[in-house]
């Protein structure tokens, strides 16, 4: 099974130059037999290309609710 979810998201705030009020957020969940780390990586990274952002890279973090977590940073390419 697979659901997804993309919206634009607000939040309560103070503004700077990194943290604006408002951005938009894709959340998911996949659920089958056997999946790992390395399905969720495959995914991000089919669903980044198809977007126009061909270079990611993947931070570990912490997220009360979910483990494993990470960020995951993608750069355009000129």
């Amino acid at each position: 099974m697979k659901y997804f979810s993309i919206d634009r998201v607000f939040r309560n705030e103070t503004l700077d130059a990194t943290h604006l009020a408002e951005f938009h957020q894709i959340e998911g969940v996949i659920v089958d037999k056997g999946l790992g780390l390395s399905h969720l990586l495959g995914i991000m990274q089919e669903f980044y290309s198809k977007i126009g952002i061909k270079q990611l890279k993947y931070k570990p973090a912490y997220n009360q609710y979910t483990e494993p977590s990470l960020e995951i940073f993608g750069f355009i390419l000129n």
